[in-house]
């Protein structure tokens, strides 16, 4: 099977109202799916996504609104704000945080990755709810400085 073969069939699954798409041609067999599925980061059930929505804290001042920082998704992919459902999320708004500490975490191509503050500073916003897709560059979190 050929990239042109490969291609032809995700046409299809994006033209059609087709959701799963299972292909084989002699030892070779693709499977294309629409969507991402919701898994926990450590396999087994789905993840049971969490009753509370994205959380949003109070719009800044104006003259705040230029330190603040926009931590975005680096891939496309299902947002977790906490590593399983039954643990408490990495973060809230109003917390204090420290550049490389681990905020989220993005589910991408069945590989969980960790979601990083980008400086020092506190969660001034939660854009995303666990269990959210999300788009390469789409906003996460805001991260403000200390006051």
């Amino acid at each position: 099977m050929d990239i042109h073969e490969i291609k032809e069939l995700i046409d299809l699954i994006e033209t059609r109202d087709i959701v799963e798409i299972e292909y084989s041609k002699a030892d070779e067999k693709i499977r294309i799916v629409r969507g991402v599925p919701e898994i926990s980061p450590k396999g087994g059930k789905p993840r049971q996504e969490r009753s509370d929505g994205p959380q949003e804290a109070v719009r800044p001042e104006e003259d705040e609104d230029k330190d603040i920082i926009s931590v975005n998704s680096p891939f496309v992919g299902t947002f977790y704000c906490a590593p399983s459902p039954s643990e408490k999320p990495f973060v809230e708004i109003g917390v204090k945080v420290k550049k490389g500490q681990t905020i989220g975490i993005v589910e991408a191509m069945k590989l969980m990755n960790a979601i990083e503050a980008d400086a020092d500073g506190i969660i001034k916003q939660i854009l995303k709810k666990d269990g959210d897709p999300v788009e390469f560059g789409e906003p996460l979190f805001t991260i403000g400085p200390e006051s």
